[in-house]
């Protein structure tokens, strides 16, 4: 399976920031997965959720780019993830 990320929510922390939740999958050996987001991203947390036993198993790589305002996201796939969950922090609108 390739890689796939949808925004489910997002919540407005105060003026200028905002948090991003959502899901993701992945596969192994698969070419890195992008996502672009308007706004200068601060932290970029990709998991891998464990659907057994409801824990997080890894955390993916996850490298930025800025360009005009706009970031791309470059999340590595380290291993089979059918069932991850993210969560972006946000400056900007």
């Amino acid at each position: 399976m390739a890689f796939s990320a949808t925004i489910r929510n997002q919540a407005y922390l105060g003026p200028g920031i905002r948090k991003l939740f959502g899901t993701w999958t992945g596969s192994s050996g698969d070419a890195a997965g992008t996502m672009t987001i308007a706004g200068v991203v601060q932290i970029a947390k990709f998991q891998k959720l464990d659907p057994k036993d409801n824990t997080n198993q890894i955390l993916a790589r996850c490298e930025t780019s800025i360009s005009s305002g706009i970031t791309t996201l470059t999340i590595e796939n380290q291993d089979d993830v059918t069932s991850g969950s993210f969560e972006v922090t946000v400056l900007g609108q």
